[in-house]
């Protein structure tokens, strides 16, 4: 649908896409409504599903306007035309395009492609390997779009949707009396349906970490059909590794901690079990790093001085004041130093004062409600009723580990509030269910675990 230049930058939507797109949307909508209808009176909480995918469309849909027309360009519209060209090659030239795709991005294989048949994908997306993955992932999306920008991540976006109702089945078999609240916590996130709805990084690792955590429920926790749930875990956890290591680092040690709750509750000294779960927390630290070491290249010294280089990149003047500075760090012990206010960075900020344009404002507003709702939950609940249903309940105290390690990742690594608002939203579903179900036991305080027949 979009003319093939040589370096071409895609500057508007055609109006091809404008008539395509209701076609599009119908055929979501009735697909998406047909599995509602099939599964809702086995499971009623398929009720939120079509709205779900309504919302996920119109989150795409905006998406494409605001970077379009708003931003003019970004990361978004090089992926789309560094994945036009692949296609193309694919469509022209088969041979090369398999030599291309299963090989890493050199100068050698990106002279395969031309600026007449193919045009060529952008030179820092097809040498990067991270942004390479995302490239070749979107290739059938391009397929069925007929490489239209709009229609391939309305597309992107639809399919990224069954990872996040994967989480939000996970949490609903767990805490059934709360099904509404989480819809809202996982479902209708206002920043998560638009940042996890485009074309970015972000979309793919959201919905691989969501599938991640569901294939981790159904494999280890509740033990069915586990040969199945252990190749989706592998494969989810590979996306993951294969675009933000740094998500499956701080997934891992909760895993660990779920995985071995049941077993850590055998025990039958209070103490000694109340002991073993800080204990086996700080292990797993270890353990997810041996894990990571052995697949992958993957060195926390590497990690901490990546992150404070791209902290300082961030605050170039370029970014017209969208940056702020939690201080500066090149060790691991002064990133360390830095924990509390780049956990508060990654989970809170931008505040709403903080904001210079509508998209900060917007996430500025939706800060501010999480950080009230998190302080009245705190205040009104005790210390130590806080700490007995976060360790009776390992799919919380999994969360809450994700969440805050994560915050306090992205927190370190991300001066800018334009990238923080996009990289937070890998965590912002756990972090907001997590006080849901805080928010319910404190509401019933005589409740601090979960009745089996909740279960």
């Amino acid at each position: 649908m979009n003319e093939i230049k040589n370096y071409g930058y895609l500057e508007n939507l055609s109006l091809a896409e404008y008539f395509a797109f209701p076609i599009y949307i119908i055929i979501i909508v009735l697909i998406s409504y047909y599995i509602q209808f099939k599964n809702a009176k086995k499971n009623p909480v398929y009720k939120y599903y079509t709205r779900g995918v309504i919302l996920k469309v119109i989150g795409a849909f905006a998406f494409c306007l605001v970077y379009i027309f708003g931003y003019k360009g970004g990361d978004t519209i090089s992926y789309f035309e560094s994945a036009r060209a692949l296609t193309n090659l694919l469509i022209h030239r088969p041979d090369d395009f398999i030599k291309v795709f299963f090989e890493k991005g050199s100068i050698e294989n990106y002279y395969l492609f031309d600026g007449r048949t193919t045009g060529y994908p952008w030179m820092q997306m097809f040498i990067e390997p991270k942004s390479y993955f995302l490239v070749k992932l979107l290739v059938p999306f391009m397929f069925l779009s007929f490489q239209s920008y709009m229609l391939s991540t309305i597309l992107l976006s639809w399919a990224s949707f069954a990872g996040i109702w994967r989480l939000f089945l996970v949490f609903t078999d767990v805490y059934r009396k709360t099904n509404f609240h989480l819809s809202i916590s996982i479902l209708f996130i206002p920043s998560v349906i638009f940042w996890g709805s485009g074309m970015l990084k972000d979309t793919v690792t959201l919905s691989a970490s969501c599938w991640f955590i569901y294939s981790l429920y159904n494999a280890f926790i509740i033990k069915q059909k586990r040969l199945k749930f252990l190749f989706l875990f592998f494969i989810s956890g590979y996306v993951i590794f294969a675009i933000k290591p740094y998500i499956l680092f701080a997934l891992l040690p909760g895993v660990f901690i779920w995985v071995a709750y049941n077993r850590i509750m055998k025990i039958k000294s209070n103490f000694l079990k109340y002991s073993a779960i800080p204990l086996v927390y700080v292990a797993s630290f270890g353990g997810g790093y041996l894990v990571l070491d052995t697949i992958g290249d993957f060195d926390v010294n590497n990690l901490v001085n990546e992150a404070s280089v791209k902290q300082a990149d961030l605050k170039r003047a370029e970014y017209k004041g969208n940056s702020f500075d939690i201080g500066s760090y090149k060790t691991f012990d002064e990133a360390l130093s830095l924990a509390p206010s780049a956990i508060i960075a990654g989970l809170y900020r931008p505040y709403i004062w903080e904001s210079k344009n509508m998209v900060m404002f917007l996430s500025g507003t939706e800060n501010l409600l999480y950080l009230g709702l998190t302080i009245f939950i705190l205040s009104r609940i005790r210390f130590l009723r806080l700490f007995k249903i976060l360790f009776d309940n390992p799919l919380i105290l999994f969360c809450l580990s994700y969440s805050l390690l994560f915050a306090l990742i992205i927190g370190l690594s991300t001066s800018n509030f334009g990238a923080l608002v996009r990289f937070k939203i890998a965590c912002l579903p756990e972090f907001l269910s997590t006080l849901v179900i805080l928010n319910y036991f404190m509401r019933n305080r005589t409740v601090t675990k979960m009745n089996e027949s909740d279960i």
